[in-house]
């Protein structure tokens, strides 16, 4: 809102005529209010009643929100200011031919089916999508879509708009005209991804949604080429020399980029130098060029199964900004002076030129904290660095839980694909001491670059974690009351009560939900232009510095320290290109982890298709109206649609997340043990089913 927008909304609080809001701005004409009046009118801020007077839509009984359609016709408003009434019931014949996602104007009603809140859309505020996917069907002489979502209707598709698209392909379609009770939605198919029930066509369609695009324009590729293969001389001659240095990578075994590396040297005074080296990717990716334009749409790599969509062409990735061993690389360097308690003293930065020395993997390197004698022996002149690192970040992660941070690192699935791309193997991501110690050095860069940012007040783009809402927090707090945790929502900053249910959890399968419970009740992280701290780490400044080949705020907070070092000045321009850099990186983010959620769950389908018919021994993942979701040790996950549980018709209470059996009294919730039998898995929609496993004899 504007200054003006902003000072009618606060009048407002109480009913108000046009005419009686002149005399409180008399520097305004009428036509101004008038137009701000319709503007915040429009955005659904403000409402008119029938005698002219305006006051906050919540004065009027209404609120605004996010429409959130269901398959059976009813649907949720999420409203753009929570409250611990919840979401809003929308019945299906009141949901103002709303789609998924409009944002909407919903007057609050009665609710005679026992709802906390009722409501009825008022007015479609602005719509969510102009474009969905789907199968192309034909009915007689009648083309149309199915959407992949039955959120959606379908859509008709004029003769001269199929793009000679076949039957049965998936596609995307362009939307326009959203129906209107007599005539059907139609649309314009803009691309064809493939057959429908093929595996490829579904992730395809799925980037898409996303925004996500796999080739370069090939601008962007003639300029990466351009970069070349081997380090200009000249440059490397007005950098800090690191060639000499033990620095080496320790990543993945099927790493193909590696963008950090580290060293440990003692000191005179008993401290050590911590070198945390970063591929120096905005020396090759320079503001306003070709390269830079698209990691900036792109805004992060995406990973699925085998497969990664880079933000930065090849050549660049894996290439000239890749720190491999034995060549020259340009890298920037956060130095930090620790001592052997992990306490960090003192911090610098400097554009150097290394030389890694060697190309770890976390396998290897765990090996090696191990005692394994032969991966010692083939290692041996970076054992004692190693054994020193190992140390330091064992002291530089007490310190940091010791100061409240919360260990979040949950079980993550791992999909292994053969060379076709078919999944052979799921199971959950082991994580050693090295890949904890890559972390630790990572977390402590990051704070060193985002603490000599903040307290100079540079500009730059933070990574902000801001503390969760007390409202989701005492929902979390119910849960965990059983498991004998006692957990105060109102004290949010008490972060040592909710690491004691993370650490309570971690050797009882029958609480292995609580951590996932507890993510949930959190508030999402992203990227800001203000530094407003992170709850989950406890840590008043940070920010991301340590992967520019894939997040583009990383290359973003490499440009504003580098002005900060070589004493440039900064413009005004550089804060709003840091604000717009947030957005903009947030929203691909939140694109890029839906695409990779989504896509795995396609892999995770197809390889439990073999299964169809087998039991499998599981708990309750997720509890809704319409079923459970139950999750195996592999971590797949499947639903039991709510019919299908024996014996019972089962009511949803939505405050503790519980199906309870009408007249069995029988409860489902969060951690449930459950027997299942695999009974459907589609490779195409991602939905693997299960019933319940009929009982032993």
């Amino acid at each position: 809102m504007n200054e003006l927008e902003t000072r009618l909304y606060a009048l407002l609080a109480r009913p108000m005529r046009a005419e009686e809001l002149k005399k409180y701005l008399p520097a305004y004409s009428k036509q101004q209010i008038r137009q701000a009046l319709d503007q915040l009118t429009n955005e659904g801020k403000i409402l008119k009643n029938k005698k002219n007077r305006y006051a906050h839509a919540e004065h009027y009984g209404c609120l605004t929100g996010v429409f959130q359609a269901t398959e059976r016709g009813y649907g949720f408003v999420t409203p753009e200011t929570p409250d611990e009434n919840g979401d809003v019931f929308i019945p299906p014949y009141a949901t103002g031919k709303a789609w998924q996602g409009d944002r909407v104007l919903v007057h609050l009603t009665d609710s005679p089916r026992g709802h906390k809140r009722e409501g009825e859309v008022m007015r479609i505020l602005s719509l969510c999508t102009d474009e969905v996917t789907g199968t192309v069907m034909q009915r007689g002489k009648t083309v149309f879509v199915r959407p992949a979502s039955k959120k959606y209707p379908d859509l008709i598709i004029p003769k001269n708009r199929t793009l000679d698209a076949r039957s049965g392909d998936r596609v995307a379609v362009k939307v326009m005209f959203r129906g209107d009770g007599r005539l059907s939605a139609q649309g314009a198919i803009t691309q064809i991804f493939g057959r429908n029930g093929t595996m490829e066509a579904s992730i395809a369609a799925i980037l898409h949604e996303n925004g996500i695009t796999v080739p370069f324009p090939d601008e962007v590729l003639r300029q990466a080429d351009a970069c070349g293969d081997t380090v200009d001389p000249a440059e490397a001659a007005r950098r800090m020399d690191l060639r000499e240095k033990l620095i080496f990578t320790i990543d993945g075994d099927d790493a193909r980029d590696f963008d950090d590396a580290v060293s440990l040297e003692p000191m005179e005074n008993g401290h050590m130098l911590l070198g945390v080296h970063i591929a120096d990717v905005s020396h090759y990716v320079t503001p306003g060029s070709p390269l830079d334009d698209e990691a900036y749409r792109r805004g992060t790599s995406v990973y699925y199964p085998g497969h990664v969509v880079p933000m930065l062409p090849v050549a660049l990735s894996n290439g000239i900004c890749s720190l491999n061993p034995d060549v020259d690389r340009l890298a920037f360097s956060a130095f930090l002076e620790v001592d052997k308690d992990g306490r960090c003293h003192k911090s610098q930065f400097a554009k150097t030129v290394i030389r890694s020395k060697a190309r770890m993997t976390y396998r290897k390197m765990n090996e090696i904290f191990d005692g394994n004698e032969e991966r010692r022996a083939e290692y041996a002149f970076l054992t004692e660095t190693a054994d020193r690192m190992h140390a330091l970040s064992q002291a530089m992660r007490r310190r940091r839980m010791e100061r409240g941070a919360l260990d979040l690192d949950l079980p993550e699935a791992e999909i292994l694909t053969d060379e076709s791309g078919e999944p052979v193997e799921v199971s959950f991501r082991a994580r050693g001491d090295a890949e904890k110690m890559i972390e630790e050095f990572m977390l402590a860069a990051n704070e060193a670059v985002a603490a000599y940012m903040t307290h100079r007040n540079n500009p730059t783009v933070y990574r902000v974690h801001e503390s969760p809402d007390p409202e989701k927090l005492r929902v979390f707090a119910q849960f965990a009351r059983p498991f004998g945790y006692r957990v105060d929502a109102s004290k949010p900053n008490d972060t040592a009560q909710l690491q004691a249910v993370l650490d309570g959890a971690k050797d009882d399968p029958r609480q292995r939900a609580l951590p996932t419970l507890l993510l949930r009740s959190l508030a999402r992280a992203r990227y800001d232009a203000e530094c407003l701290g992170h709850y989950g780490l406890q840590a008043k400044e940070y920010l991301h510095f340590t992967s520019p080949i894939r997040r583009y705020p990383d290359l973003v907070a490499h440009r504003m320290l580098f002005k900060a070092i070589s004493g440039q000045q900064y413009t005004k321009s550089d804060w709003v290109f840091c604000e717009e850099a947030a957005s903009q990186s947030t929203t691909r983010e939140f694109a890029a982890d839906t695409a990779e959620r989504d896509i795995d769950k396609l892999y995770l389908a197809a390889y439990m298709e073999q299964f169809i018919g087998q039991d499998f021994d599981g708990e309750v993942s997720g509890v809704t109206s319409f079923g459970l979701f139950v999750s195996l040790k592999n971590a797949v996950e499947g639903l039991i649609r709510v019919e299908d549980l024996p014996g019972d018709d089962y009511e949803f209470d939505d405050q503790k997340m519980m199906l309870i059996g009408r007249r069995s009294r029988v409860r489902y919730t969060m951690g449930t043990p459950m027997r299942v039998r695999l009974t459907a898995a589609s490779r195409v929609t991602g939905l693997i089913d299960f019933i319940p496993a009929p009982e032993r004899n």
